[in-house]
């Protein structure tokens, strides 16, 4: 079996690198996968689990006259949970590439190939706004990225110790800028495929 991870940055195009080298690599690829899953398993909706694990909002329950912050007792259930996912693909046997979670780190054991994808700034944008397609301001994007690469890092920290991007952490770190993701893929797929 060999399992390949990859972190990246918000709009770096780490995901489409990923299910690309998961296609040509003929491996099975995980990543909203990973959400629906925990979802399932918690009993809430993907989008309030996904926006939990990314600290994206705060969830605040209200006893008598105190309110009482859940997102921490939350967040660390589903990143439990989370865990529990990514061990159980892990344990299927099979070639398989993982976007995000940390996977990288919570499945150490299986020495899988790690992969972190970053791009500077003016790329990120131009990549989401294409993306979003005018949905976005330029604004709210670059709070965006911003907020959920401060997030990633801040899970990353708490969950391992270690700085979330450092390239020491990772067999290989790619940067997407001004490059074609689809030929990145490729090229990273003819490498591991001579290793």
């Amino acid at each position: 079996m060999k399992l390949i991870t990859i972190s990246r940055e918000f709009g770096s195009g780490g995901r489409e690198f990923g299910k690309r080298l998961a296609d040509i690599l003929g491996y099975d690829y995980y990543d909203r996968e990973i959400i629906t899953s925990i979802a399932e398993n918690k009993g809430f909706s993907a989008d309030y689990v996904e926006n939990s694990l990314e600290n994206r909002s705060s969830y605040m329950l209200h006893y008598g006259t105190t309110f009482i912050n859940t997102q921490l007792d939350v967040r660390t259930e589903l990143l439990i949970e989370e865990k529990r996912v990514l061990d159980a693909i892990a344990k299927q046997g099979r070639n398989a590439v993982i976007v995000g979670r940390n996977a990288d780190v919570i499945l150490e054991e299986y020495k899988p190939f790690t992969i972190f994808v970053c791009a500077d700034r003016e790329a990120k944008i131009e990549r989401c706004m294409s993306r979003e397609k005018g949905a976005l301001t330029r604004r709210e994007i670059i709070a965006n990225i911003r907020r959920i690469d401060k997030s990633r890092a801040r899970t990353r920290a708490l969950m391992t110790g270690s700085d979330w991007g450092d390239a020491h952490s990772y067999d290989v770190t790619i940067n997407t800028t001004d490059k074609d993701i689809k030929e990145l893929a490729k090229a990273v797929a003819r490498f591991l495929s001579d290793k």
